[in-house]
């Protein structure tokens, strides 16, 4: 089946669709001005599971009530609106002949990871002061119904998506790649069928649409942070943590909501699923089980964060030495420019006080003058000849430049203060290297 059938199936009010349709008279029925819970009793009693469920629950002892409750009226009342809401969207729809065995997906677990988004949306709801955490706690509930239509109608094919999860990133993309048709846009078609309010068909589109957080979104933010604060124990596809972290960032700064909330919000998770589970009736496993998962989890995200941070540590090393490598190559040629300078200045000045002198031997200029002025030159030529020769020894030392000292890579080495120390030891030294011992011999054989 291709997206243009799925969504020509669900237009048809196919199978599926027809026994959530208390959900969406019950919201229809609460939605009204002149709502009262005897209309609404009316729509409840036409369904004998819903009106038998809602006597039960009301009658048990988390209601601790001394008298009987023998009408669907009375238990309205005693119950309130929120919680017929949820009983009659987890008759229409939380059972596990829903979930085809075909599928290869555990129907304990979804119905687990559904409440689980539920329980903490309606907590984020209340965290954030929204105005009816119950939409919420309903929206949650409702965002992943397009996984159970594919798991309803298309077990074999689904079968595929959850052994696609090495192949793709996310759970909706390998469903697109099977179906050409994910399940939030599946869940949007079924939200509209039922009748839905737009911003309950807003929040089952949008669940996984971080990028598009706005403050005009306030439940289909509620719902993101949700489906983020919560594992996915049934599919297998998780997104990166570091990804994850970023975006429960920006749908957290979205709502408005500390880290700490968040912190809380989380920690109680479990508890509040159980407890949300035990409410609606719905089996998600005993509560050994539950826990185990959780300790995995826990042991999960250990090992994951272990490794991201070895991961973490080999990649700052790498950048530590790609910028020791990047400084050691500017400071090598900030360097040899300044090595540069100080050459082409003592050979400007040799080749300055020898034109000088041919000048004045060209001019005819007397013997005595020029012997007189010659020391003097001499004398610079000596210095320029000693400040080549520090330059040429400074060369030789930077050439092997990954072992010279640096502190960053903008901070070039002392070049001045080298040249200097250089020069000065040859001056007390009298001593001026290879060039002079150069010269000596060319002077010996000369001779």
């Amino acid at each position: 089946m291709d997206r243009i059938g799925i969504i020509e199936q669900i237009r048809r009010n196919d199978r599926l669709l027809s026994i959530p349709q208390v959900l969406s008279k019950v919201l229809e029925e609460v939605g009204k001005e002149n709502f009262s819970p005897d209309s609404l009793a009316k729509v409840i009693l036409n369904d004998p599971n819903l009106t038998s469920r809602i006597l039960h629950l009301v009658n048990s002892p988390f209601y601790h009530r001394l008298a009987e409750i023998k009408t669907v009226n009375q238990a309205i009342s005693v119950m309130g609106v929120t919680t017929v809401k949820c009983l009659a969207l987890s008759t229409s729809i939380f059972h596990p002949d829903k979930v085809s065995a075909e599928s290869g997906i555990d129907a304990k677990a979804f119905f687990q990871y559904e409440l689980a988004v539920a329980a903490a949306a309606e907590q984020t709801a209340k965290a954030v002061k929204y105005r009816s955490p119950e939409e919420a706690m309903i929206a949650g509930l409702l965002q992943d119904i397009g996984v159970l239509f594919f798991l309803h109608h298309y077990p074999r094919e689904y079968r595929r998506v959850a052994q696609r999860k090495d192949k793709s990133c996310t759970l909706a993309e390998a469903e697109r790649e099977v179906f050409s048709i994910d399940h939030t846009e599946v869940g949007g078609y079924l939200a509209e069928a039922w009748k839905l309010p737009e911003y309950i068909r807003a929040a089952i589109r949008e669940h996984h649409e971080t990028a598009m957080v706005g403050e005009q979104q306030t439940l289909s933010n509620i719902v993101r942070m949700a489906v983020l604060l919560t594992n996915d124990h049934f599919s297998g596809y998780e997104p990166r943590i570091e990804q994850r972290l970023e975006d429960i960032n920006r749908v957290s700064r979205g709502l408005g909501i500390e880290k700490k909330t968040l912190d809380e919000i989380s920690s109680s998770l479990l508890a509040a699923t159980i407890s949300t589970a035990e409410f609606l009736g719905v089996d998600i496993g005993n509560v050994e089980e539950m826990l185990v998962k959780a300790n995995q989890e826990i042991w999960k995200s250990y090992l994951t964060i272990e490794n991201l941070f070895k991961e973490r540590q080999a990649l700052t090393q790498k950048l530590l030495a790609e910028e020791r490598a990047k400084g050691a190559i500017e400071s090598k040629n900030i360097a040899m420019a300044t090595l540069s300078h100080y050459l082409n200045n003592a050979v400007m000045a040799i080749y300055g006080r020898s034109q000088l002198l041919r000048m004045q031997h060209g001019k005819g200029a007397a013997a005595s003058p020029l012997l007189e002025k010659l020391p003097s030159n001499l004398d610079v030529i000596d210095r320029s000849v000693k400040k080549i020769v520090a330059v040429l020894e400074e060369m030789k030392e930077l050439s092997p430049i990954d072992k010279q000292k640096f502190y960053n890579m903008s901070e070039a080495l002392n070049i001045d203060d080298r040249i200097a120390r250089r020069m000065e030891s040859m001056e007390t030294s009298g001593d001026i290297g290879g060039v002079l011992t150069a010269a000596e011999e060319a002077a010996h054989l000369g001779s």
